[in-house]
């Protein structure tokens, strides 16, 4: 599933995105592709587990798609925000 994130709509997650694959030379073959607005972002590839990155890697980047999906409707429901924060704030 490809999308591209714009920089006014999506900046937190190009922002976790660039520092997980920005500085990679493989980028664009793992499904990141910068342009002057944003990123074409090929999540399935990126998330694949065939995919060149580690296990702990590839869970910063799933927490990248749910934070695209997030940002696009808004954020998180109120009764989740907390529980949502803790969680990552626990794991990280």
């Amino acid at each position: 599933m490809t999308r591209h994130l714009h920089h006014d709509d999506y900046p937190n997650t190009l922002a976790l995105l660039s520092s997980l694959v920005g500085h990679r030379t493989d980028d664009e073959r793992l499904g990141y592709m910068v342009d002057e607005w944003g990123a074409e972002v090929d999540w399935d590839l990126l998330t694949s587990t065939d995919a060149p990155v580690s296990s702990t890697e590839r869970a910063a980047l799933i927490v990248a798609h749910g934070c695209s999906i997030l940002e696009c409707h808004g954020g998180l429901p109120p009764q989740l925000r907390r529980v949502v924060i803790a969680v990552v704030d626990a794991v990280a």
